[in-house]
């Protein structure tokens, strides 16, 4: 009754629309398979025109076909399933190219690695590939929780693959990493080097010795020095390779969250030269870019480019442990204190600073906040600077909060936090929750979606690539199953159906962008930002979601990726 009721109502709509569009003819038309559009009032439609880049009308195929003229392209779907092109909520599109150019240390199903054997074996592999004349042996995406030893690489490790080259390894979350002694003795860090604010040099046993393993400030610090400045060439190589791939999953919008001055160059040089196939949001980081942002945060692309607002980071890396608790982790890894909790990225005064500036000058901000810990003091900074300057429309973001008590989650709600939820920690993690972070009970909680729709808050999830792949189906499966890797359900309470998780990739990260008049469902004067996928989600087995498989992904009515 409900399907009838919304195609009734598309029926009307496309009635008015085509009268209303009497003297306009469509560039092309869209038909022959299931179209959702993300809009409650009609849900699917069977056809879709497009004209100049923009939706021109959606409806019946009858209706919409009177918009067509002898030059009008017709596209058949072929049975296949046609959505609103997917809105990528957080991301680091600038870094996603090092899934590709850099050795891939990920391990099952993304990568091979499964050991610290084959992760020095796929080090060596890479090097060998480039002819052994690479300064740096750089690889990215090993996963401590997956490799059989329960444990990071350290420099020795590192060592067995080159003792005279820098060899470096870089965690999933991009929170922590790993190098050898070339690396540390190039980077100048020994045992007098302390730990910076913010950060961990982790030590061999009880002496100071460096044991090749860095966290959270230590580890950014040194990983940009190690690197250094990439050339010019081999930034914009990088950056192409990865809104090839976010385009490649059926992103149409991709973000760039906590942007660096470097990656703001290189992304502003892309845009100015035309290079770039979809739109790119940047978050630059509040603590080191606060005047550029003042400047130039905008609502309008220019070159499919826009700064949106801040990024702040108050926490590190939940799987990794450092992101900040108000309780001691469940059972940390060997050489970590019992009550161990992590700790803050950015201080207390710093946070409360941000937010404070962000709300004076009504600017959005993402802030980055895993654990309980974090959540208290990002809540906090948002309850003073609200009650400083009042209310208004500024829309301000929580990034991943992984680790969220309930009360938490009716704060963010009464405060007006926009959540950005991270349920492909379900699918990655969900088992090393379980048995080491938070244990089994709370990890039932994690990426807590149930929650937030039980308060009928809306929510996005991304998949905060290269962290993950920027697998849009992976994104849709976990929100909706939380099945592990091992096959392990985790939290059913907080699963959500289909066409709420499509709205979470969709309309409502739109939404989150202050995008939704333009973005995000498909309906008459948005742009023709569309995603054909081989099978209609709303239609298969929830299991199988993550076969579905991205067909062609279209950018204002443009084709910018189609599955060969």
């Amino acid at each position: 009754m409900k399907r009838f009721l919304g195609t009734a109502v598309a029926a009307c709509m496309a009635l008015a629309g085509a009268a209303a569009h009497a003297q306009e003819t469509a560039d092309s038309i869209y038909f022959g398979g299931p179209i959702l559009t993300m809009e409650d009032e009609a849900p699917r439609v069977e056809a879709v025109a497009v004209k100049d880049g923009r939706i021109l009308a959606a409806g019946r195929e009858a209706d919409i076909r009177a918009l067509a003229s002898a030059e009008t392209k017709e596209v058949d779907l072929g049975g296949h399933t046609m959505l609103p092109g997917f809105v990528d909520a957080h991301g680091h599109v600038g870094m996603v190219g090092i899934l590709s150019v850099y050795a891939n240390l990920l391990s099952p199903p993304d990568g091979e690695v499964r050991d610290i054997a084959s992760l020095q074996q796929t080090l060596r592999d890479w090097a060998d590939k480039h002819g052994g004349k690479a300064p740096l042996i750089l690889g990215f995406g090993y996963d401590d929780a997956q490799l059989a030893e329960q444990r990071h690489p350290t420099r020795d490790d590192l060592d067995a693959v080159s003792k005279d080259v820098p060899v470096a390894a870089i965690h999933q979350s991009s929170h922590l990493g790993a190098f050898n002694s070339a690396a540390l003795a190039l980077v100048g860090i020994t045992a007098e080097t302390p730990n910076p604010e913010g950060g961990v040099i982790r030590r061999i046993g009880d002496t100071q010795e460096p044991n090749g393993v860095l966290e959270e400030n230590a580890f950014i610090s040194a990983i940009s020095k190690l690197t250094g400045k990439p050339k010019p060439e081999q930034a914009m190589a990088m950056l192409r390779a990865g809104t090839e791939l976010v385009a490649s999953y059926g992103y149409t919008t991709a973000q760039d969250g906590r942007t660096m001055p470097g990656q703001l160059a290189m992304l502003k040089a892309a845009a100015d030269k035309g290079l770039l196939k979809i739109d790119v949001v940047s978050y630059p980081d509040v603590l080191m870019m606060k005047e550029t942002i003042g400047k130039e945060v905008s609502r309008d692309y220019k070159n499919r480019f826009r700064i949106g607002g801040a990024k702040l980071s108050i926490d590190g890396s939940p799987q990794g442990f450092t992101a900040w608790r108000d309780r001691p982790y469940y059972n940390p890894p060997a050489g970590y204190a019992k009550d161990w909790r992590g700790y803050p990225a950015a201080t207390e005064e710093e946070t409360i600073s941000a937010v404070d500036w962000a709300f004076e000058n009504d600017i959005q901000i993402l802030t980055h906040a895993n654990g309980e810990a974090a959540s208290d003091l990002l809540i906090k900074a948002v309850e003073q600077a609200e009650e400083k300057y009042g209310p208004g429309d500024r829309r301000p973001v929580l990034i991943h909060g992984q680790f969220l008590r309930e009360d938490q989650v009716d704060a963010y709600k009464r405060l007006g936090v926009f959540p950005s939820l991270f349920p492909m920690h379900t699918f990655y993690w969900g088992d090393w929750h379980r048995e080491r972070t938070v244990g089994p009970e709370l990890v039932k909680n994690i990426s807590p979606t149930g929650w937030v729709r039980e308060r009928d808050m809306m929510f996005s999830t991304h998949h905060d690539a290269p962290v993950a792949m920027p697998d849009s189906m992976r994104v849709l499966s976990a929100t909706v199953t939380r099945v592990s890797r091992t096959g392990k359900l985790i939290g059913p309470d907080q699963r959500v159906d289909v066409e709420t998780a499509l709205k979470a990739m969709t309309i409502w990260p739109a939404y989150q962008h202050f995008e939704e008049d333009s973005k995000g469902s498909i309906k008459e004067g948005k742009l023709a930002d569309f995603v054909i996928l081989s099978e209609d989600p709303t239609a298969v087995a929830p299991e199988t979601l993550d076969e579905i498989k991205v067909l062609e992904t279209l950018k204002e009515g443009e084709t910018i990726y189609k599955a060969e």
